[in-house]
């Protein structure tokens, strides 16, 4: 695959690609899913997720159709495989392939200042994103040949915290219903679409109940000589009730120039304005600094 714009090219390890195909695949995606995928046109993308019967996220990714029969899973690495193996759980007599591809399709992220001209190959477009006074376009990549790709693997963690776009790992999976981390302001949840997993406590949360938590982009600087390495399901407490846990980390990166941690905070509505820290080693690290995502919060 030749690369035709300018452009920052980065290898995902921590990214993995599923693929279904067969010609029941949209109706077997359609009943599982928190999106719609009837309204998934050819070579578009769409952000998704998978609940548990209790409404709580086990997986969340991007979907691309490549063809008429065929879609693609954008997913956090660590849990591809499990999802693959949950995935044909629901089969039953569906006729659909389910196909982890770890080593067929290796997946990059592409950064641009402009936008992207056409290309032959397996794309995966994710929103814009203003960062340090530029727009930075961004796409997903699986090719089965290496890239040559450049050392920009730092830039695009940032951009997809600063998206405020969230996506489930490991540690982080069976902890949220969607709209603690504003799954549906992303148009992540459809609510008007038929029946999947988890689908009437989703709703209820919308319509009948108050949403108490929300996922915040928050920072945190720190001094040359502090250890700290903030990842995906640390806890967060806040001077007000610094004995139970307000927030938890879903990503996270770290900008090296500036020694300062960005992250998305899924946290308590009502401990925001109190004075947020991480506890490690018995050490205290205070400082936190709270920011909206960009875009509007849906309300209802």
């Amino acid at each position: 695959m030749t690369n035709t714009n300018t452009s920052l090219i980065s290898p995902l390890f921590d990214w993995h690609l599923i693929r279904i195909s067969g010609v029941d695949s949209k109706t077997f995606l359609q009943n599982l899913f928190t999106n719609n995928i009837l309204n998934l046109s050819l070579h578009e993308s769409q952000i998704s997720g998978f609940c548990s019967p209790k409404g709580r996220l086990l997986a969340s990714f991007w979907i691309t159709h490549s063809s008429i029969d065929t879609y693609e899973l954008w997913i956090s690495a660590e849990l591809a495989e499990e999802f693959t193996k949950k995935l044909s759980m629901y089969r039953l007599r569906s006729k659909v392939s389910i196909e982890h591809l770890p080593s067929e399709m290796r997946v990059y992220g592409q950064i641009s200042e402009l936008p992207f001209s056409y290309e032959e190959g397996l794309h995966c477009a994710l929103p814009n994103i203003q960062w340090q006074d530029k727009v930075f376009y961004r796409r997903l990549i699986a090719s089965p040949e290496e890239i040559k790709s450049t050392d920009s693997t730092s830039l695009w963690t940032l951009l997809e915290i600063q998206s405020g776009i969230p996506r489930i790992t490991e540690r982080t999976k069976d902890l949220f219903v969607p709209q603690m981390i504003n799954f549906e302001s992303v148009g992540a949840v459809d609510f008007k679409k038929g029946c999947y997993p988890g689908q009437e406590i989703v709703a209820r949360s919308q319509y009948l109940g108050t949403i108490k938590r929300r996922l915040k982009i928050a920072s945190l600087s720190i001094q040359e000589n502090q250890v700290l390495e903030i990842s995906p399901g640390m806890e967060v407490f806040s001077e007000r009730d610094p004995d139970q846990a307000c927030g938890i980390v879903v990503l996270s990166s770290i900008d090296i120039a500036k020694s300062c941690y960005y992250f998305q905070l899924e946290i308590k509505l009502s401990e925001m304005q109190e004075n947020l820290f991480f506890m490690h080693n018995d050490l205290k690290y205070s400082g936190i600094v709270l920011c909206d995502p960009p875009y509007q919060l849906i309300t209802i």
